[in-house]
């Protein structure tokens, strides 16, 4: 399948956002450390809290993107309890989306988490470490590809239809990458 066109602006808008995430997050030494892991999965909780908040209604009328299934806050929560409950954070509230085509840039952010969240997990495995409390992050488990080419399926009729204007749609992933870095790593 070849990348559509709007995949392919937000892949060269947020690159290196989303290397810099990345690399400040240095995820799998972070979460090797038990009490690092429950301060982690706490920021992502905030992260989606505040984002799903703000996306849901500008979702929610588009049944082609699965909003109610692509919504991890609640994973989250669970994930957390297992490790010992809520912590503190002291997170930015997440700014308003104000469009579909902003909302689809957020999502894009949140839904290709998924995908790197696979990735974690085979580290974690191959170091011997548990995943316990981080199901969050492969919540698709082996359908996570399928996932992820449905999602952009739908993100590239919305923006041919018209529906989702492309510059939005950018700035949107910009907004959501630019908001993980404060919420995740204080940046």
């Amino acid at each position: 399948m070849a990348t559509p066109e709007i995949i392919a602006r937000l892949r060269a808008a947020t690159g290196a956002a989303h290397a810099r995430l990345e690399a400040a997050l240095d995820l799998v030494e972070r979460v090797a450390d038990a009490g690092e892991r429950r301060r982690l999965v706490a920021g992502f909780l905030a992260l989606h809290e505040g984002a799903e908040a703000r996306l849901a209604p500008w979702l929610a009328p588009h049944a082609g993107l699965e909003p109610g299934t692509r919504l991890r806050a609640s994973l989250i929560r669970a994930d957390l309890a297992l490790l010992g409950g809520a912590v503190e954070t002291d997170a930015p509230q997440a700014p308003e989306v104000g469009s579909l085509g902003r909302a689809l840039g957020w999502l894009y952010v949140l839904e290709g988490s998924t995908l790197g969240g696979r990735t974690i997990h085979r580290a974690l495995e191959t170091r011997g470490l548990d995943a316990r409390g981080l199901g969050f992050l492969n919540p698709y488990g082996e359908a996570a590809g399928a996932r992820w080419r449905a999602f952009v399926a739908e993100l590239d009729r919305l923006h041919r239809t018209g529906e989702a204007d492309r510059d939005e749609i950018v700035a949107g992933g910009v907004d959501g990458f630019e908001h993980a870095s404060k919420v995740l790593c204080g940046a």
